[in-house]
Parts: structure tokens; sequence; C-alpha cells
């Protein structure tokens, strides 16, 4: 990874938002051209794996962060080449993933695997609604008592954001859907589709130069606890799925929900929770603890590149897990429908 930010790259922070808010209001948009208002009044007819779903994803995901982040703290410095400011990065990034609604990608996954895609596209959109209210309390309960030093959250400024980057663009999506024909609509969602995903892209690249995104610091312990907690949140959310005597179809739909997150979100959020400005009021601080000017460790620098790296990692994972639960819920599908000509 490149410690020292490159030239072209030194001012990459200033623009990091604006991409961030673009990138999101494309992806929205496009997820928006994929729903009606049926979809939202579906949740009526699904309320009970609906109220399974919020549940695992508001309370069961957040406590099973809170535990996954005291873990944390319990590792001595060093440990697995974890250094302070990665042990700091990973429980704030965890907080953050916590917090996030499910992501569009999830109601693809659960058609592929033959899951309930009704309580899926329900199930993504009532959680981005209620994430405006929902996310920046997460994110206050588990974040400011992990970051040391002057640190709280800005929840209006959370709020404003999801508002105007997520439920607007959600909206206008549904009604360019009511005033176009399916064709257009498909165009159009790949195209937002893509266009968010290139804004990902230069976020990336551009992390990379800034010298922002880095692996030292984590060493193998960071990755691992990130797997863990993402292996845990499927598990908590299947086990009480089973215990609410959820059938497989609608099981499988509010796994895929709950562990794909809406990584386009978490990236906006990061920008919201570390402006610009009070990132540039520790500038040199590294990651790793030790700064090129000699100057004290800045834990919410760390914070905030520990946000994007759990991020990226945890959205790899998630699609692999998804993907994985997507294959399985499909063969089993198979399986079935082959019995009774057995």
């Amino acid at each position: 990874m490149i410690d020292q930010p490159l030239s072209f790259f030194a001012n990459f922070g200033q623009y990091e938002r604006a991409l961030s808010a673009t990138m999101v209001t494309f992806s929205m948009l496009g997820m928006g051209a994929t729903l009606t208002v049926r979809d939202f009044a579906n949740t009526l007819a699904a309320w009970r794996g609906l109220a399974v779903g919020l549940i695992a994803q508001l309370i069961l995901v957040p406590i099973w962060a809170g535990l996954t982040m005291y873990a944390i703290s319990l590792f001595p410095e060093g440990f697995g080449g974890l250094s302070m400011a990665g042990a700091i990065g990973i429980a704030t990034g965890i907080a953050l993933m916590a917090a996030m609604p499910g992501g569009s990608l999830s109601n693809l996954l659960t058609f592929i695997g033959n899951g309930n895609v009704a309580l899926s596209v329900s199930l993504t959109a009532i959680t981005t609604l209620i994430c405006l209210f929902a996310t920046p309390i997460v994110l206050a309960a588990l974040v400011n008592v992990q970051v040391p030093g002057n640190f709280s959250i800005d929840k209006l400024q959370i709020m404003l954001d999801i508002g105007l980057f997520l439920i607007v663009p959600l909206l206008v999506g549904m009604i360019i859907r009511r005033m176009t024909h399916s064709k257009q609509q498909i165009l159009f969602t790949k195209v937002m589709v893509r266009a968010s995903l290139a804004m990902l892209a230069l976020i990336i690249i551009g992390s990379l130069g800034a010298g922002r995104l880095q692996f030292g610091p984590y060493g193998w312990l960071g990755p691992a606890i990130v797997a863990v907690f993402g292996v845990g949140a499927l598990f908590l959310t299947r086990l009480c799925a089973y215990a609410c005597g959820m059938a497989e179809r609608d099981s499988l739909a509010i796994v895929i929900e709950v562990v794909v997150k809406n990584g386009l979100l978490a990236l906006l959020v990061v920008t919201s929770m570390f402006p610009h400005e009070m990132l540039s009021a520790g500038e040199g601080h590294g990651v790793n603890g030790q700064a090129a000017t000699n100057q004290a460790f800045n834990p919410i620098a760390a914070a905030h590149d520990g946000c994007i790296f759990v991020v990226l990692f945890f959205s790899g994972f998630a699609l692999i897990a998804g993907s994985s639960a997507s294959l399985r819920g499909r063969k089993r599908r198979g399986r079935q429908v082959e019995a009774p000509f057995a």
C-alpha cells in the first residue's frame, strides 16, 4: 500500500464527499427505478417476515457489533499485527456497518437463490427509509464509546445526508419508473448502477493514492475480526428466523438482506462522520500511529481510515457470503422440486 500521499491525490479529501454523494445518488436512482408503491404495500402482507428482519437488522446485529467491539479492546496491542490505531479503525468500521441498511444487491441474490423476492424488496425499501433515523442513533451509541478524544457523531448531518442523497433519489427513481416503459427502466437502471460503480472506483483509487487505504495497521487479525463479525451476524439472523418459524424462502431473504449491507451509503456516512476539516486538523498522522512529523497519534484519522478499510473488506465478504447462501438456497429448492418425481 502507499504510505505517503501521491502529489496528484494530495487534495483528494476535498472531493471525497462530493464523489460519495454522487455515487449514492446514482445508486438510489437506479434502485428507485425498480420499485413501485406496491412494493411498500407488500410489507403489510409480509409483516411477520418484515418484523423478524427488522429485529435482526436493528437489534441483534448492533448488539453483536457492540460485543465484537468489546472483544477487540481485550486484545493486547500488536497481537496479530493489529496496532492501536488499527483496533480503533476496525471497531469504528464495524459499528458503521452494523448501522447500515441492506443494499439492492440483496434482492438479486435472493432472486438467484429462489428466496422470497417480495419480502427482500420490502425489507430493502423499509430499512432504507428507517435508516434515516436508526443509523445516526446506532452510530452514536456504538462509536462514541470507541473513538477516544473530542469526537462526537453529528446525527443531524447524517440524517440530512441520508434524506438528501438516499431517500430523495429513491423517490425520484420511482417517479421515473412510473413515467417510462420497461425497456427504458432497464436502460436507466443499468446506466445508474454503472455510474455509481465508476464513482466507487474513483474513490478507491483516490484513497489508495492519498495513502488512506492501508493494510499494515490491521495485520491478519483485523480482517479476521471483520469476517467473524459477518459470520456471527449471518448465524444470529438465521437462528432468529428459525426460532420464529420462518419458511426457508423467507429465512433466506432475511439472512441475505441483513448480511449484504449498503456499502455505498456507508462510504457517504464516513464523510459525514469525519468532515475534511476534522481530518485536516490532524494532517500528517498515519494510521499506524506514527506520523512523519513526529506529532501525536490522531485517533480520529485512524477511525476514518479504518472505516474505509472495513467497508470495502466487509462488502467483499458479504458478497461471497450472500452468494454462497443464495446458491445453497437454489440447490435446496431444486432438490425439493425433484423429490416428487423421484
